[in-house]
């Protein structure tokens, strides 16, 4: 029987399977942080304690290029291919230069021998920094790190370029995880990523910043947005010396980087710098400036990482407080300068010591809406109306178990078996549990995003997609299609080479490996084709089931699957945001009012920023007044 979920298909075993996505994304994320932890069959592998690898990339001469801040020399990726990483696009935010809009890099005299990546961002240690040697939960990086990689074709000349940007929460992650290499030779195009400041040395508002900025980018808090433009602004003056095309960049990035992607398709500063667009498992959440910034009694509550409660924390833990009444007091005692140079003597330490979690990822608010670099209003608000946003081609898409990444880490769901095994409780309660935060996502990030624009005189394409690949390894040890399924960044895979089957222990064997050399071909094929013309058709061999637009009437989107799955093949399967709200009002299992509230809150308010969907009077009438609900967000994410 399926429960919670308003769609399914096949197993592997013939039986029907729930298809379920992220939930909790806000829950437990920094848990597991793709896979701090996952054994499988008694082997534990983490990426975050293995010692790094030896480079032995070599300066090659015939690499070298003129940019208009020096010459760079890389190396050969492959015998096609050529890298070019660690190039500096930004000076660094450093001393008086942290939280403010960022500035070009200084000009270099002699070659710069681009052949190391640059430092990550500041953040605790997890497996998407990459094979540090530090321990998970260490505090690691550099705050100069601004940064990116070039990876292209040995002779390259007019191609497509394609500008990543990584995902992580905002908070952890590098662009060097990702080696473009693969994508650059077999789709002809030159490959960018970044790295951009993260979690609160990226994102901080404060009406301190708008008090004493000399300039609204200097006050908008959305620091990390504005290097991205900037990121951009250096593709658009210095990708031809590589042999990109200046004028055919598509953005793409997933999860965090999916609402980057989000955002820059939204923000003035960035129009004419980009030509397509592709979210992965992104959403379109935003925050307004008293989310941002208030107190979390306040009567428009703040986050509880807000700039007012982060500030309490950071003077009791400078013993400059003894309580949080006492810092509260000396807060708002203070003039806008005194509250500015106080928080620009923190060390790094001490500004990320009250966000340290286990798993690395933390939550803090991004994205704010400051009427400068992103709008005042929501998203979809602006995605409503056509002359508001930056019409690109968009692909818009989510994996079809999202939330499974986060449930598989979560102890009411999943123990231990022999204590070490991860075995799932009850498979019906999980999956009941996934679907709902995974149809949501879908909802959110593509259903909802692609008919608002579709229902709109915009000029320009949006292409769905669904993740369904669910063939990890399966015995009496471990289930892992049950565990995980398609769950979060796995479609990194598919793109770029092993991320998640480095980390996850068994995703991958001999049984499953010519289905994903096949879909691995054809998301490469649909990526890059989209790339070079705005339309992904039949892949860029011309080969795959074509792929077609969004329609307002049918909702029609892209399966991503192998043979075995099902195939590649357009579905209506789409989901709603009001259909999940009628699926919560009748479900059984939501039959109590804590519970049913609790569900209504974790879906529609605040997730990932998002809060268009969140209705007052909805929630009273679901007999929900005696649960405040920013609090009840705050206990249940």
């Amino acid at each position: 029987m399926l429960l919670g979920s308003g769609h399914s298909r096949k197993s592997r075993s013939g039986q029907l399977k729930l298809q379920f996505f992220t939930g909790s994304w806000a829950v437990k994320k920094g848990l597991l942080v793709l896979g701090v932890l996952l054994v499988v069959a008694g082997i534990a592998l983490n990426l975050v304690d293995s010692e790094p690898p030896e480079r032995t990339a070599v300066a090659d001469p015939e690499t070298r290029r003129t940019t208009q801040y020096g010459d760079v020399v890389g190396y050969q990726s492959t015998s096609k291919t050529f890298a070019w990483v660690g190039i500096p696009y930004a000076a660094p935010p450093v001393g008086e230069r942290r939280w403010r809009a960022p500035v070009p890099a200084e000009a270099w005299a002699e070659p710069l021998a681009a052949i190391q990546h640059g430092p990550v961002c500041p953040q605790f240690a997890s497996a998407l920094a990459g094979a540090t040697g530090a321990e998970p939960g260490t505090l690691m990086g550099d705050e100069d790190c601004l940064t990116l990689d070039v990876y292209a074709p040995a002779n390259a000349e007019g191609l497509p370029v394609m500008f990543w940007i990584h995902g992580g929460g905002n908070s952890i992650g590098t662009g060097s995880t990702y080696d473009g290499t693969a994508l650059a030779e077999e789709q002809r195009v030159v490959v960018v990523s970044i790295n951009y400041r993260l979690g609160v040395l990226g994102w901080l508002s404060h009406p301190a910043f708008r008090a004493l900025a000399d300039n609204p980018l200097d006050a908008s808090g959305n620091f990390s947005n504005l290097d991205m433009v900037l990121a951009l602004e250096w593709v658009r003056d210095n990708i031809s010396a590589f042999g990109g095309n200046p004028q055919n960049v598509t953005i793409f990035g997933e999860s965090a980087g999916g609402r980057n992607v989000f955002a820059l398709l939204s923000s003035p500063l960035a129009k004419g710098l980009f030509h397509r667009a592709i979210a992965q498992s992104g959403l379109t959440g935003t925050n307004t400036l008293q989310r941002a910034e208030n107190y979390h009694d306040d009567p428009e509550p703040g986050s509880g990482s807000s700039s007012r409660e982060l500030t309490g924390k950071w003077l009791q833990s400078t013993g400059r407080a003894e309580d949080v009444g006492s810092a509260r007091a000396l807060q708002d005692s203070f003039s806008d300068q005194e509250w500015l140079t106080f928080v620009r003597s923190l060390s790094v330490e001490q500004l990320l010591e009250p966000l340290a979690v286990p798993g690395g990822m933390y939550r803090a608010p991004q994205h704010f809406r400051d009427g400068a670099v992103l709008p005042k209003d929501s998203l979809l608000t602006v995605f409503a109306d056509p002359k508001r946003w930056n019409q690109v081609p968009l692909i818009t898409g989510t994996n079809l178990d999202e939330a499974k990444l986060f449930l598989a880490l979560d102890s009411n769901y999943v123990s231990n078996w022999l204590g070490f095994l991860p075995r799932v409780d009850d498979p019906e309660s999980y999956n009941w549990m996934s679907a709902y935060m995974s149809d949501t996502w879908k909802a959110l990030a593509v259903d909802e995003v692609a008919q608002t624009i579709a229902a709109t005189d915009a000029r320009v394409p949006v292409y769905g997609y669904r993740f369904d690949w669910d063939e990890g390894t399966q015995n009496a040890l471990v289930d892992l299609p049950l565990l995980l399924g398609a769950a979060h960044a796995v479609e990194l895979d598919f793109i770029w080479g092993p991320i998640m089957g480095e980390i996850v222990a068994g995703l991958y064997n001999d049984e499953n490996a010519p289905g994903r050399a096949f879909l691995t071909q054809a998301m490469r094929g649909y990526w890059g084709q989209f790339a070079r013309s705005g339309d992904p058709g039949s892949g860029s061999d011309n080969s795959l089931t074509p792929w077609q637009p969004w329609q307002a009437n049918d909702g029609a989107f892209m399966v991503l699957d192998t043979e075995a799955g099902g195939g590649l093949r357009m579905s209506t399967d789409r989901v709603m945001v009001d259909d999940l709200k009628q699926r919560l009002k009748s479900d059984a299992r939501l039959a109590q009012a804590s519970a049913r509230c609790a569900m209504y809150v974790r879906l529609f308010l605040d997730n990932g920023g998002v809060e268009n969907f969140f209705d007052s009077r909805e929630y009273e009438a679901l007999e929900c007044a005696e649960f405040p609900p920013w609090s009840l967000a705050e206990r249940t994410n």
